[in-house]
């Protein structure tokens, strides 16, 4: 996908921010319809901030993966963790452009 020729709407683009940051895991998880995806897609293409997120979540999540063994009960450390990076305040200095 390409950026856009043109920035979108400030109050397009602070909707889209919230949106990424909201539904992060399910747009890794592929749970997310196209319409929702494809708004995710075009904003991280617009919001270095948004696509760092998503940059560092995926690999979080790889590594919780791959530090579970195998057959282990619950996932309250991997919710956990998700939990505090949804609530971390944005620091992208891009956030309201």
């Amino acid at each position: 996908m390409t950026p856009r020729a043109t920035p979108l709407h400030p109050i397009r683009f602070y909707r889209d921010h919230r949106l990424t940051r909201a539904h992060s895991s399910e747009y890794i998880d592929d749970e997310l319809g196209a319409e929702d995806r494809n708004r995710i897609e075009e904003h991280t293409h617009l919001c270095a901030s948004c696509a760092r997120f998503l940059a560092s979540l995926r690999r979080t999540v790889l590594a919780l993966g791959l530090l579970r063994p195998i057959g282990s009960a619950g996932t309250e450390v991997s919710d956990g963790i998700l939990a505090r990076l949804r609530e971390e305040p944005d620091l992208g200095e891009d956030a309201g452009a």
